[in-house]
């Protein structure tokens, strides 16, 4: 179909453009300071110097006889998906082939009010419907956004959920096993089978149960090779930290000085030590608990306002499946 055409176009473009490129976005830690300016560096010899800067009232391009300034420009950026408008940031090609699609469904939209396409069927209920989406989605995210939380709700809700600021440190034993028998392992390395990795670790629970040390075995045995080299020393675990689940509800049903069952993941097998247990104060889960505070508060919202237009069926036979009359067997 024709009409799909440019909206095709511009993925095509963001496909080409980044074939065989990564781009990470940029990860900001709470609490880096705000830049204050590029750092003083010396020039290295022989490369070539960043462009100088483009204030919003120079003119960039020429599209059609028509010339457009960089705020301009800009603007008309603006108005493309995120995934785009990454693109158009960092692909000076995609930029400027993406500036040109949108000239021209411009160009196309305005010929389509002049011929009255957009008081028509099924373009004006399309427009509708998208104008509705649009709008419900930026009134959940104002919702979300400017949502507020008091202390009092805080102080509540960390009472109320202490487990969920636990921290335990512990330590652990990790026996790796080849999760595909007859493929060589990473490195070259010969890993023993899943069945081989259980008896190995069951053995090691057993020797710790009758009073081995922990730590030694850990050093002998471990194939993580970081806690190894500290006596299976593996740091604090918090409920929100990004360890997989089985591993976190294992830890967190622990007491002090417990050593977990086997815990199978996909390459291995973990045991794990409980070594210290220590709740987290109010003080040192603040912004935790601001989050935490005000999405409940948002899933409440919006499961009342849901519960506002709950359909109530009056007559069920308008809601039975119809089929078209042209699927419709003929007998």
């Amino acid at each position: 179909m024709k009409i799909l055409a440019i909206p095709f176009l511009l993925s095509a473009l963001l496909y080409g453009q980044g074939a065989g490129q990564t781009q990470e976005p940029v990860k900001i830690v709470p609490g880096t300071p705000a830049v204050k300016g590029p750092a003083e560096t010396a020039p290295i010899p022989g490369a070539t110097p960043p462009p100088p800067p483009v204030s919003p009232d120079t003119v960039v391009a020429e599209v059609n006889g028509k010339k457009y300034t960089a705020d301009e420009v800009d603007k008309l950026m603006a108005l493309l998906p995120a995934q785009y408008q990454q693109a158009a940031r960092t692909q000076p090609q995609a930029r400027s082939q993406m500036l040109s699609q949108i000239i021209l469904m411009q160009r196309l939209a305005a010929d389509a009010e002049k011929a009255g396409l957009d008081q028509k069927s099924p373009f004006k209920e399309q427009l509708e419907m998208q104008r509705i989406q649009a709008l419900s989605t930026a009134e959940l995210s104002d919702v979300n956004n400017t949502m507020k939380t008091t202390e009092a709700e805080q102080q509540k809700y960390y009472n109320d959920n202490l487990d969920k600021f636990k921290e335990v440190k512990v330590r652990v034993i990790y026996i790796a096993f080849n999760p595909t028998p007859g493929k060589a392992a990473a490195g070259g390395k010969k890993l023993p089978t899943e069945a081989e990795a259980q008896a190995k670790i069951e053995d090691l629970g057993k020797q710790i149960k009758e009073g081995a040390d922990f730590g030694k075995l850990a050093r002998e045995n471990s194939d993580d090779s970081a806690s190894a080299a500290k006596d299976g020393d593996f740091g604090v675990l918090k409920m929100d930290s990004s360890y997989p689940q089985p591993i976190k509800t294992a830890v967190f049903a622990l007491k002090q000085g417990e050593v977990s069952a086997p815990i199978k993941q996909p390459n291995g097998f973990y045991l794990i030590r409980a070594e210290e247990i220590s709740q987290r104060s109010f003080n040192d889960s603040v912004v935790q608990l601001m989050q935490a505070v005000k999405q409940a508060k948002y899933q409440d919202w919006l499961k009342a306002m849901q519960a506002q237009y709950s359909v109530k069926i009056e007559n069920p036979d308008y809601f039975t499946p119809r089929v078209p009359a042209q699927l419709q067997q003929v007998h």
